[in-house]
């Protein structure tokens, strides 16, 4: 969500620009002068067990195992009752005993927080036209609390696990962004999920902002997708498949209520949307892995259900990490495309777009890279976008990252523009930065 919360005045689009990259010089080079203080206390430090010279900045975590999480909460009862057996035993011999109390807390579901904050320049400020998916929000040059997002995650049973997100803007507008339920590891391979939740569609309309590789989302999600992505409330089923073409094949079927807005209605009585994705991973080397998928989207574009909407999407990741250096230096290629096949009253649109973008890190804390975009509008198959941006994004620790970005847009139905943005994230919890 990009929303204003407070304006930056009457400085010049060039000059706001200028400001920025001040901005991140001057806080990345604070950073590298003090590495040794932390805004951690040592005791968080130890219990997190981050070193702040090595560490590695996340992408997708990984959560804990299923089976520690309940084998902590049907623990406090065994211990409880071992405790009173032995207990006379432990005060002849001078020991001490805790009861099963002390375990309790393994009840309480696990709590992150992250904010997300951004300061945005544009050349021209103010432009004649309104476009949000190449000017962003509001005018002229502003600072955004973009979202502060809660995350909520717990085990509920062997076999079951909860999960709730929420945002609030710097507006102070709530948002649910997800909240669902999901049974794992059932036979079959099988994992199934009830709820409201964002769409296995690609790779990166499944992820949250803040965990994004660049700031905003490429311009063929935005065009086609909407600014929040599609989502919604339903039931997703993924099957673990036989290994077939590929060291690692998956399957993903979803079924959901409410579109995304603009390639489907989010209201009505046609507003399903059936989604697919076939997932197949090889692995490459020890150092490298290829990822390659196939996605699909069908549903209506009208709240009266006479006119379909059918995407298709293919994305690639290849990622190399090398494992003798694995915290210094990490290459990842992505790319995303999808086509539009749009039914009006005036006919069928055809058409497309995608994005290719290549991250590298080169130290313990930096990483670069560059994105490029084209994108048609799924309404018109005449008018284009075309971007490109440079980013440089500097981790502070695995808690606090600074990225830079500067970005180009060229538009066949409005003016070009120039941007720069200065995007700051924190979390805390034991969910950092999680891409889901």
């Amino acid at each position: 969500m990009w929303r204003a919360s407070l304006h930056a005045g009457s400085i010049g689009g060039v000059t706001a620009i200028r400001l920025l990259l001040i901005a991140f010089l001057a806080l990345t080079n604070v950073a590298v002068a003090a590495p040794e203080r932390c805004a951690c206390d040592s005791s968080r430090a130890a219990s997190e067990g981050a070193a702040n010279e090595t560490f590695e900045p996340p992408g997708r975590w990984v959560a804990s195992p299923l089976s520690d999480k309940m084998m902590a909460r049907h623990l406090p009862a065994d211990v409880e009752s071992v405790a009173g057996i032995t207990g006379s035993l432990g005060s002849q011999q001078g020991r001490a005993f805790y009861g099963g109390q002390r375990l309790l807390s393994a009840l309480n579901p696990e709590i992150s927080l992250t904010g997300d904050f951004a300061g945005w320049a544009r050349v021209p400020q103010f432009p004649a036209d309104s476009i949000p998916e190449v000017y962003g929000p509001g005018w002229g040059d502003r600072f955004y609390l973009r979202e502060a997002e809660f995350h909520i995650v717990a085990p509920l049973d062997p076999y079951t696990r909860g999960k709730f997100f929420f945002g609030i803007s710097g507006e102070g507008h709530f948002h649910l962004g997800e909240a669902y339920m999901e049974w794992v590891s059932l036979p079959g391979n099988l994992n199934l999920k009830v709820g409201k939740y964002r769409n296995q569609f690609g790779v990166l309309n499944r992820w949250h902002e803040h965990a994004l590789p660049q700031v905003d989302r490429p311009l063929v999600f935005t065009s086609f997708l909407g600014e929040e992505g599609l989502s919604g409330m339903g039931i997703s089923a993924s099957w673990l498949l036989p290994r077939l073409w590929a060291h690692v094949n998956e399957l993903t079927l979803e079924m959901i209520s409410g579109g995304d807005g603009v390639s489907f209605a989010e209201e009505g009585g046609r507003d399903r949307v059936a989604v697919g994705r076939l997932k197949n991973y090889w692995d490459l080397s020890a150092n490298a892995y290829l990822e390659v998928g196939l996605s699909g989207a069908l549903g209506h574009n009208d709240p009266e259900g006479k006119l379909s909407t059918r995407l298709g999407g293919v994305d690639l990741t290849y990622k190399w990490v090398p494992a003798d250096r694995a915290l210094y230096r990490t290459f990842e290629l992505r790319s995303e495309w999808l086509w539009s096949w749009r039914q009006t009253e005036q006919g069928r649109i055809k058409s497309w777009g995608g994005y290719v973008s290549v991250q590298n890190r080169f130290g313990a804390r930096w990483w670069g890279g560059v994105r490029l975009d084209y994108s048609h509008l799924p309404v018109s198959a005449a008018e284009t976008l075309k971007s490109g941006s440079v980013v440089l994004t500097y981790w502070q620790s695995e808690f606090v990252f600074l990225r830079l970005q500067l970005q180009r847009t060229l538009c066949t139905y409005g003016s070009d523009i120039t941007k720069g943005i200065l995007q700051i994230v924190w979390s805390m919890g034991p969910h950092k930065h999680e891409a889901y």
